[in-house]
């Protein structure tokens, strides 16, 4: 089989300082080039280049417009390339254009989403066009079941056409790694001290204000505790702090900014509780995965598509919103060494079903799907 996949052309597909769905394409292409099939991946880039990725041939396409002009440029300049490569398979990634500007090529067209109001949604005066766009794929690919849901009802899509394939964790990256997790408390001078970690964007979408007042509430009580931060602020590919990550660190927290996926399992490693406060939107929540992978119990918002993620054996649940719940849920788990223990064990338990081996084997059954 011959696959081809277009990305978003925001950040490079090599970007390594986050980016879910970067990584999403990364993995699955790796895992279908590894069982036989020849992979392409698009990127948008400043310069053309062409690089080898675990057997897959990701091509960089030189793109010199910005905003919604730079997703224009790089869909005709990839379905262009396309033409040479002659697919059975083109998958989009949150380009909603993607299917109907691929007409005439002969090949399947799938679409997996992160969020689902693509181009502002019905903000936009071209929302009947993005619908009658949406039902040209021949199987649209949301995170989640959540996902599905929200999307189905939000522009009036046949479930016919829709199946959920989540995202996925690298386990062989992210596992358990208790020396790896005490070199970088020692290095963030955090020995001795109750740690939380957060992994993502910086901002009240994704919570991090509530984060910050419930940890506050624990400090305040005299809890020797400490939050680290990890993730630009407002949007992948952004660096600096702003107001959160000045409130984090008055209350003795750690802002670590971006952080490369080589010292990513790190991080995730040093804490005693992992935690995702997302008021919002959340599709899924990748990194609660990964914390999970790396052994980590997890306090998440019941927001979105987080509770598929997280099972009632290795994490607790909040309402979303609400900072002195999460409070309440943190206080339980530094009080009880017993039950973060068994958390522990089910959270490497409960990340394997979402193996990226797992998720390729079900995107190719999807695949299948597609074709009928």
């Amino acid at each position: 089989m011959t696959i081809v996949h277009i990305g978003p052309p925001h950040l490079p597909i090599l970007y390594t300082l986050g980016g879910a769905t970067e990584r999403r394409i990364r993995e699955l292409a790796a895992r279908q080039a590894q069982t036989g099939s020849r992979v392409v991946v698009y990127s948008a880039e400043d310069c053309a280049g062409v690089t080898d990725y675990e057997g897959a041939e990701i091509r960089a396409l030189r793109c010199t417009s910005r905003g919604v002009l730079r997703a224009a440029e790089f869909l005709v300049k990839a379905l262009r390339d396309t033409r040479t490569v002659r697919p059975d398979v083109i998958h989009f990634h949150s380009l909603a254009e993607g299917a109907a500007l691929a007409r005439g090529l002969g090949a399947r067209t799938v679409l997996s989403y992160d969020f689902y109001m693509f181009r502002r949604g019905k903000k936009n005066p071209l929302f009947p066009i993005y619908r009658r766009a949406l039902k040209r794929f021949s199987l649209l690919l949301p995170v989640s079941d959540y996902c599905r849901r929200e999307s189905a009802d939000y522009w009036s899509l046949p479930a016919g056409g829709m199946r959920v394939v989540y995202n996925g964790v690298n386990t062989r990256q992210f596992a358990p790694n208790p020396d790896a997790g005490a070199e970088m408390r020692q290095r963030l001078g955090l020995n001795g001290d109750f740690v939380l970690t957060y992994v993502g964007r910086v901002c009240r979408q994704k919570g991090t204000d509530l984060l910050i007042d419930a940890y506050a509430r624990l400090r305040s009580e005299g809890r020797k505790i400490r939050l680290v931060v990890a993730g630009p602020i407002g949007q992948f590919g952004h660096e600096g702090g702003n107001e959160l990550t000045q409130s984090l660190q008055r209350h003795g927290g750690v802002y670590l900014g971006p952080v490369d996926e080589v010292t990513l399992p790190r991080v995730y490693n040093m804490c005693d509780v992992f935690v995702m406060a997302t008021r919002a939107y959340e599709m899924f929540g990748m990194s609660a995965l990964e914390a999970q992978a790396c052994g980590k119990p997890v306090v998440c918002s019941d927001n979105g598509g987080l509770p598929e993620v997280i099972s009632r054996d290795s994490g607790m649940l909040f309402r979303a919103g609400d900072s002195g719940d999460l409070a309440d849920r943190l206080r339980t788990m530094m009080d009880n060494a017993e039950l973060r223990s068994r958390f522990s064990a089910a959270a490497v338990h409960n990340a394997l079903r979402f193996s990226w081996e797992t998720i390729a084997a079900d995107l190719n059954t999807a695949y299948e799907q597609a074709a009928t």
